[in-house]
């Protein structure tokens, strides 16, 4: 069941984690899983650049001052190797080198927690004020934690949310599942790729 209709003049692309340390699959299967979700987040930004849907990358990135860093309790769940690959704009926070970026047009924010609304400063808050858009169609790494984490806080922020099912994957399957089956349920839609850019492209020649 659709809950809400695709609008160009609502709608925004958020695309979260798509970076190099979260890019990094260890194995064959996972792989084809990132390639997959590459291929759709890249096709969905250019259709939505054709179509003037504002594209914003969010990229994961913590501040650190000697043993300090303004991540939280992110390095309790993460070894020392990850934490470090997230910190003050490393290789690792570098947006994925898959990644088709519009430079002159697209916006990129960050956040230092799993929720880029929880993020401090709010930059993805303060964007979608700025652009004026409430429709969140939401991609990204992971589907069980950074991206279910945000749509999460957007829905109950009163953002319409469209979780891409085939522009996410989660840290397994079982997760990856969960995720799409607790979104349909509490908090917004779950639509494929394909079937958005159709339907808003219909939405945008009314």
């Amino acid at each position: 069941m659709k809950r809400f209709t695709l609008d160009p003049d609502k709608e925004v692309l958020v695309i979260i984690d798509m970076q190099e340390f979260s890019c990094v699959m260890e194995n064959d299967s996972r792989r084809l899983a990132l390639d997959r979700i590459v291929i759709n987040i890249n096709r969905l930004a250019d259709a939505c650049r054709r179509l003037n849907i504002p594209v914003i990358w969010v990229r994961h990135n913590l501040h650190s001052k000697g043993n300090v860093n303004d991540g939280g309790f992110f390095q309790l769940f993460h070894d020392e190797k990850r934490t470090r690959a997230v910190m003050n704009y490393s290789a690792g926070t570098e947006i994925f080198r898959g990644m088709d970026v519009d430079t002159d047009r697209d916006h990129i924010v960050f956040k230092n927690r799993y929720s880029a609304f929880l993020a401090n400063p709010p930059d993805l808050q303060n964007k979608l004020k700025e652009l004026g858009r409430k429709q969140l169609l939401i991609t990204g790494i992971a589907a069980n934690v950074c991206v279910e984490s945000t749509l999460r806080d957007a829905m109950q922020l009163d953002y319409e949310v469209i979780l891409v099912s085939d522009a996410t994957i989660g840290t397994d399957e079982t997760s990856y599942h969960n995720t799409l089956r607790n979104t349909q349920l509490f908090f917004g839609d779950v639509q494929s790729t394909t079937d958005i850019i159709r339907d808003v492209s219909k939405g945008q020649n009314k």
